[in-house]
């Protein structure tokens, strides 16, 4: 199965707006940046049909200082090469990425409302004004209305199916983060089935080792233990995937969004028997997601699981 990593979610309308919601005039976007139709079927043109469509750009050949900003509200100059020409038809695959995975299943007037109308493509990037070893960027770095993507070139041409997944899982928890923190309205069933401690408080609980053994042999104790408590994982750290901690409730919300859209029917089948605490956080989370956050979650896990989809209302059916 190729899966499609997408925790993503969707806010506004219904009570819900954006921290950063940004109007693109269709009168000025075009002609700001000069963007042209180019040859059908070029990159050029996907490009154009991606800004008439979404109000985005994607913009890999720019004056130098197109997203550097030093004025009395901040200072952003950061070090970048450009994509080389003969590496920009790996534009075409970051677009379909993020176009039709990371933002499939999702409204478009919500994702046009909180994504970035801006999306600089370089080959290089550092979080600094000149080149530092240190503080190269690794995929992206967002500043306002902008984010710019780095190793577009010989390092995405090189990429595997599973490279794209952890990129696309980086991007769809930066729109986790853009999205969610906006929101008036919180899935406040699902969070109360968090576990708490003496004083009723959630954060910074610790499941400790020794874990037990799966039974069925097919997770990890770590995993096994911790989905028998109703979560999809511990909190990973930089360094371990598995640890003692349970996530944080933002990192809690986007492993169930992953978990319920990028995940198997016959895997969620399992969980569901398995884990009764899974099973009953997903039925609270469920609503929430489909009413407040506008998500289609079936047509999400048909895409990212076509070889063994969910049938039709799926979700909703779930108890």
């Amino acid at each position: 199965m190729k899966k499609i990593a997408i925790y993503l979610i969707m806010i506004l309308f219904l009570g819900i707006s954006c921290s950063e919601d940004v109007d693109v005039n269709p009168e000025l976007a075009g002609p700001l940046y000069g963007l042209t139709k180019g040859e059908p079927g070029s990159v050029d043109e996907l490009i154009y049909n991606t800004w008439e469509e979404w109000g985005m750009y994607y913009l890999y050949d720019f004056e130098p200082y197109a997203f550097q900003v030093a004025n009395w509200s901040g200072y952003f100059n950061k070090w970048y090469t450009p994509v080389k020409e003969e590496n920009t038809e790996v534009i075409r695959k970051i677009i379909n990425h993020i176009q039709n995975g990371i933002f499939v299943g999702m409204d478009k007037d919500l994702v046009k409302g909180c994504w970035f109308v801006r999306t600089f493509l370089c080959d290089s990037l550092c979080d600094d004004y000149d080149y530092n070893p240190e503080k190269v960027v690794d995929k992206y770095l967002p500043n306002g209305d902008c984010i710019i993507l780095s190793g577009v070139g010989d390092k995405m041409n090189n990429f595997t199916d599973e490279d794209w997944d952890s990129w696309k899982a980086e991007l769809s928890s930066l729109l986790i983060s853009r999205l969610y923190l906006g929101a008036t309205e919180q899935p406040d069933d699902f969070f109360n089935l968090r576990m708490k401690k003496a004083n009723g408080r959630d954060d910074a609980i610790m499941i400790l080792a020794p874990w037990p053994d799966d039974p069925a042999g097919k997770y990890s104790p770590n995993v096994y233990t911790f989905r028998s408590n109703g979560y999809i994982r511990s909190l990973p750290t930089s360094f371990q995937n598995e640890t003692v901690k349970i996530v944080d409730k933002q990192t809690d919300l986007a492993d169930y969004i992953s978990f319920l859209t990028t995940t198997t029917k016959t895997e969620l089948d399992y969980n569901f028997e398995v884990f009764p605490r899974i099973l009953e956080r997903a039925v609270a989370l469920v609503p929430y997601l489909q009413r407040v956050l506008s998500m289609d979650l079936e047509a999400m896990q048909n895409a990212n699981c076509p070889e063994d989809p969910v049938e039709g209302d799926y979700f909703s059916k779930l108890k």
